[in-house]
């Protein structure tokens, strides 16, 4: 794996990528911190998912956890059991402890898992009423560290959003609560590559990490790796063609076997189009990672390129309106490129010119987006961010790139309101399936 070979930034991306990691040493004292904490196992992996994708109401189906352990003491088949959250009705925790029945090793030896654990009929009175999304949370006990590990994945049972995954601004991300922290992150498909620049809060040494992995609904989880040269080894300069009076040296572009891949873990969860928290772990056993709020970066603004908080609606879209799991109107609906029309205003048309997508959006990435249809006295209103605290938060409303859910309103007509969502063309919605 040549990821050095494989990344040659511009040398404004250089520049800037200095300025960070330079800003994160002399930036240390001040760090506050925006963040929570979550166990992982270092260089470990667990995808959550359910089969079927989405099951009809009332009818039993299986969470299916796999993944990659950092030894050969994976997580125990024998031992998984399930339970209801005590704080809420709305999570499903599976629980486990890693199988010490052999010899484990401490080196990094990914080895592969899987669970599967059925959940019965009757427990849908237990967990669901058919308006909230639910959390499914993975927890596994280590008694070589005493310590827990826990992954979680969102699911949303009515229409199967959680099959639709996001798209995120590709560029520079953030920190919220940390001076200089930042992201670099590129998405093609569902896999995302993202380079974290911050510094180690006790020595204050600058650190690089390398991470990647694929969204599985709302959350992504993968390795990351600090990359250290082994032997670090001087050379002269060649604008001087060995003539120089002095030396001037300069590091030599390292070779692959001189450096080392330190594993760990990394992840990605999305709050909405303009809020993402992510960490990197450490690199050995079981560690306390740390979780950073993020929000894209806006250093220039034009009046021809939308700042990157704008979402991009340019292109095809579907909109549905369903009566509970039933499909009652659709639409489609082409946008042109969005253009400012005011103050952290921005609007997107259609072709047709029948469709205006009206978005109000701070440089901080807060605000909203308002569709309407005149002729049909149709609109649709979303926000781009969850908010914890608000009671939409359970609700889903909200935009991830590919999709945004929210009332279906008809206001000149005796139609009924609709659950609305507004899908980009060529994703499929897994209840359409139940039609």
């Amino acid at each position: 794996m040549n990821i050095i070979g494989r990344y040659c930034p511009t040398k404004l991306t250089f520049q800037i990528l200095v300025l960070l990691t330079t800003s994160l040493f002399f930036q240390m004292a001040q760090a506050t911190g925006n963040y929570l904490y979550a166990e992982h196992s270092a260089g470990s992996t667990a995808v959550i998912s359910i089969d079927p994708v989405l099951p009809k109401q009332g009818d039993p189906f299986t969470i299916k956890i796999t993944g990659q352990w950092r030894d050969r003491c994976i997580p125990d088949q024998r031992e998984a059991t399930y339970r209801f959250s005590s704080h809420d009705q709305w999570s499903i925790v599976v629980e486990t402890v890693t199988d010490d029945d052999e010899d484990c090793s401490t080196e990094f030896e990914p080895t592969a898992f899987e669970l599967s654990i059925p959940i019965e009929s009757d427990d849908w009175d237990v967990f669901f009423d058919g308006k909230r999304a639910i959390d499914i949370l993975f927890a596994v006990d280590v008694p070589n560290y005493s310590r827990r590990a826990y992954w979680e994945r969102e699911f949303d049972l009515i229409l199967g959003l959680h099959e639709i995954p996001p798209q995120l601004y590709s560029g520079f991300w953030i920190s919220e609560g940390t001076p200089y922290q930042g992201i670099l992150l590129q998405q093609q498909g569902n896999t995302v590559v993202f380079y974290e620049l911050r510094y180690n809060r006790v020595s204050g040494e600058p650190n690089w990490h390398y991470a990647s992995g694929e969204f599985h609904g709302n959350s992504l989880n993968g390795i990351a790796y600090l990359i250290n040269w082994l032997s670090p080894v001087y050379g002269m300069n060649p604008e001087y063609n060995g003539f120089a009076p002095w030396f001037a040296p300069i590091l030599v572009q390292p070779k692959e076997e001189e450096l080392l891949f330190d594993p760990s873990s990394s992840g990605l969860k999305m709050w909405g189009i303009n809020h993402i928290s992510g960490f990197v772990g450490l690199a050995n056993g079981l560690e306390r990672a740390v979780r950073y709020s993020y929000k894209p970066w806006v250093f220039g603004l034009s009046e021809i390129q939308l700042p990157p908080v704008v979402p991009d609606m340019v292109g095809p879209w579907d909109l549905y309106g369903f009566n509970g799991q039933q499909l009652e109107r659709s639409y489609q609906i082409e946008f042109r490129t969005g253009t400012k029309v005011g103050d952290d205003l921005y609007r997107f048309s259609s072709l047709d010119n029948e469709w205006v997508m009206d978005c109000q959006v701070d440089l901080s990435g807060e605000g909203g987006c308002n569709l309407g249809n005149e002729r049909l006295g149709l609109g649709f209103k979303y926000t781009l961010n969850r908010d914890r605290n608000h009671e939409d938060f359970f609700y889903g409303l909200r935009f991830n790139g590919n999709y945004a859910t929210a009332p279906l309103e008809y206001t000149n007509s005796a139609e009924p309101d609709l659950t609305g969502v507004l899908l980009r063309s060529g994703l499929h919605l897994p209840v359409l399936d139940l039609q």
